[in-house]
């Protein structure tokens, strides 16, 4: 009983001999496997059982035991630490609160103080620790603070231009950040905004054309060289009229169109941009008015150097020279001017006037010094003219009527003229010669000048046997 006893012994400390080598293995296996980082975990060792070591047999000690012949050397298993790579705050132009808490934020006096609206005004400061971090400027409004500016400063020191867009009194102020509300601010700075102006005169109600029609106005604040637009309503709209310039005194005079008539409702505005920043004045109505505006002066020989000379049976001192308004091929207003005899000048004052009320057309009106004196070229100008000391054109032998400064001739391409000599003059007035085809220019019978010139005695050299279509003269 005994050696079996024994031998049932051995049996069962060979056994936990090996189940003790099963798990020291396993538990280093586990040890080795476990990831880098995580917990190493060594599991309790069942009682009575050391994890290392191979079991030996006692012969003298029926006590089952196990005595480790060999210590296993466990290289303890590291497990590594992640390198992290430090993270560089970029660099940000909002300043820590910590480092902002000692800084001063100065706001300049703002240049210039007092402004007019629109035009610019430059607030300046600087951070006391040179800094570059941003900084924002407010103006005081009835509801709070509205931002005007955002900048970010340069070693410390910033600048934002601003341009008021209304008269008022600005309050304004610099903010370190974004908000403002943020702690770091500037002390309040005040501006002055003026208000800017442009007024235009009151014109007279009606205008006689070619008179030199002018809008006058002032814009404050004077500034010379300044341009401003005079406008005109058309339709609903306005649209651009003429530019004008700002003189020192800050007046401008600008020439409105007069060489037809018209009803004018026009305004001054400021020309420049941004469009928010234009002032516009009231606007004024006037009309200008087609009159025949003549005008008489005396002559001199200086005045006639090609149409008169010595022995002319009329002189200088007899004859005047009358300025006056007709209607042009263009249909617009022209100043035009006649020599004439003396006590010729009614007559042609009221032919001319009942010819612009009617808007018979002339081409041009000129003395005949304008072309040397020589008829055929006043001629081939189309041009109407009176006085001309001369002989008849084509027939030498005869002094002209023109000599005396009683007869007119009246736009000499569209009305030719037959010389004895059996030659149309002018020559660029042939096509002409067919009285049937009415064209702008023509006279006939019903035409205004000859009707008019008819009622104060005159003859038309139309029903002459050789016709002179453009020739009128006293009976």
């Amino acid at each position: 009983m005994l050696r079996q006893g024994r031998g049932t012994g051995c049996v069962i400390r060979a056994m936990i001999g090996t189940l003790t080598t099963v798990v020291a293995l396993a538990t280093t296996t586990t040890s080795a496997a476990a990831p880098p980082g995580s917990p190493s975990e060594t599991p309790p060792s069942p009682a009575g059982i050391s994890p290392t070591g191979s079991p030996t047999e006692s012969p003298s000690d029926p006590t089952p035991s196990v005595t480790p012949t060999t210590t296993p050397t466990t290289t303890p298993t590291t497990t590594p630490t992640p390198t992290v790579s430090p993270t560089v705050p970029p660099v940000s132009s909002v300043p820590p609160r910590t480092s902002a808490a000692a800084v001063v934020l100065t706001l300049d006096a703002p240049s210039p103080q007092s402004q007019w609206e629109d035009r610019p005004v430059r607030l300046s400061g600087r951070l006391s620790n040179q800094a570059s971090w941003s900084v924002s400027l407010w103006r005081l409004i009835s509801t709070g603070w509205t931002r005007i500016g955002y900048v970010k400063a340069n070693q410390g020191e910033f600048a934002v231009t601003v341009r008021p867009p209304s008269p008022a009194t600005w309050t304004v102020k610099a903010v370190l950040g974004a908000k403002p509300t943020d702690p770091v601010q500037s002390g309040l700075r005040s501006i002055s905004v003026k208000n800017r102006t442009i007024t235009l005169n009151r014109p007279a109600s009606a205008y006689t054309a070619l008179t030199g029609v002018t809008m006058t106005g002032r814009v404050t604040p004077a500034e010379p060289g300044r341009q401003v637009m005079l406008e005109y309503r058309y339709g609903t709209g306005w649209r651009g009229l003429r530019l004008g310039t700002v003189d020192s005194a800050g007046v401008f005079r600008i020439r409105v169109p007069d060489n037809f008539p018209k009803r004018w409702t026009v305004r001054a505005r400021t020309f420049e941009s941004p469009s928010s920043a234009i002032e516009y004045s009231g606007s004024a109505t006037f009309d200008v008015k087609a009159y025949l505006w003549p005008r008489v002066f005396a002559v001199s020989a200086a005045d006639i150097p090609h149409t008169y000379r010595s022995g002319c049976p009329v002189g200088p001192s007899n004859l005047r020279r009358l300025t006056l308004t007709h209607w042009g091929f263009d249909k617009r207003l022209h100043r035009g001017e006649l020599i004439l005899r003396d006590n010729a000048v009614q007559d042609q004052i009221a032919v001319w006037n009942a010819s612009i009320i009617n808007r018979f057309i002339v081409r041009g009106m000129h003395r005949v010094d304008v072309y040397g004196g020589s008829d055929i070229r006043s001629m081939e100008a189309d041009n109407t003219s009176a006085f001309n000391c001369r002989t008849v054109t084509g027939n030498p032998y005869a002094l002209s009527p023109h000599s005396y400064g009683y007869a007119i001739d009246i736009n000499t391409v569209e009305n030719p003229y037959l010389a004895v000599n059996g030659v149309w003059y002018p020559s660029n007035g042939l096509s002409y010669r067919d009285r049937s085809i009415v064209r702008t220019g023509m006279l006939f019978s019903g035409s205004t000048p000859t009707r008019a010139l008819n009622g104060r005695g005159y003859l038309w050299g139309a029903t002459w046997r050789n016709p002179d279509y453009q020739h009128f003269q006293p009976r």
